[in-house]
């Protein structure tokens, strides 16, 4: 009996340090991949700012970048903001479709979109 309680005793330990470690953990590496693109698509919508013409394609990007930094700071958290994604997307749609962009610009922001997109649909 005395080999029983000891083996149960070392059971529970292990379960509750396992339930310890799982609880701590850096919630934002499990949207990483996600954070990544985030990130090259606010660095592509920099580029893209600086080349703007108008007051209402500068307010696009700003758009744009605001709604990607309310979902990064969500995803640091380790919360997926379903609502902040779908902005985030829209505001990158929004200035491929209205915003006069160089073709480097435009492809690169259409990469981003697409991957973002893609990243949404598989969660």
């Amino acid at each position: 009996m005395h080999s029983l309680r000891k083996k149960t005793l070392i059971f529970l330990a292990c379960l509750a340090v396992t339930c310890c470690l799982a609880f701590g953990r850096d919630h934002s590496r499990d949207f990483g991949e996600l954070r990544d693109v985030v990130d090259r698509t606010q660095s592509d919508l920099k580029m893209a700012s600086g080349l703007e013409h108008g007051d209402k394609q500068r307010a696009r990007v700003q758009h744009a970048q605001d709604d990607l930094s309310k979902l990064d700071r969500k995803l640091v958290k380790g919360k997926m903001d379903k609502e902040a994604f779908a902005h985030s997307l829209g505001a990158i749609k929004s200035i491929l479709d209205h915003n006069t962009l160089p073709g480097s610009g435009r492809d690169a922001l259409m990469r981003d979109l697409s991957e973002l997109q893609a990243l949404k649909d598989r969660r």
